[in-house]
């Protein structure tokens, strides 16, 4: 019904990343992603075991962090990219490329939602 023009293409640096979960953070500044079980209410009473947590951990290395931490819903691709090849230099090159893929992952698991710099969701 509502198809994107195929003439218009996105730049990946010009999108805005937000979380979709909550996270913790240790004293040694890594992220632990809790991302739900189930995503619906009665499967989550149901279904998970007394004592069991109704989250999933998911622990980040340090470059993971680093750009989990700027998904804020304000920060810009781009601008990710230019705070982790300032923070990390030569570890992280090329740090495009290595940014649009964990970006796609991250976005392709459910862990974020992508949006224009003008506020359009994706």
């Amino acid at each position: 019904m509502f198809r994107r023009n195929p003439k218009e293409e996105l730049n990946l640096l010009e999108l805005v990343p937000s979380r979709c979960w909550g996270h913790s953070v240790d004293e040694a500044g890594r992220v632990t992603v809790d991302m739900p079980r189930f995503h619906v209410a009665w499967m989550q009473r149901l279904l998970v075991p007394r004592g069991k947590s109704p989250f999933i951990k998911i622990n980040l290395d340090e470059f993971g962090s680093h750009i989990w931490l700027r998904c804020d819903g304000a920060t810009s691709i781009g601008a990710i990219a230019e705070s982790l090849a300032a923070e990390f230099g030569d570890q992280v090159q090329p740090v495009h490329d290595r940014l649009a893929v964990f970006i796609r992952q991250l976005r392709q698991r459910g862990f974020i939602t992508l949006r224009k710099s003008d506020g359009t969701p994706l």
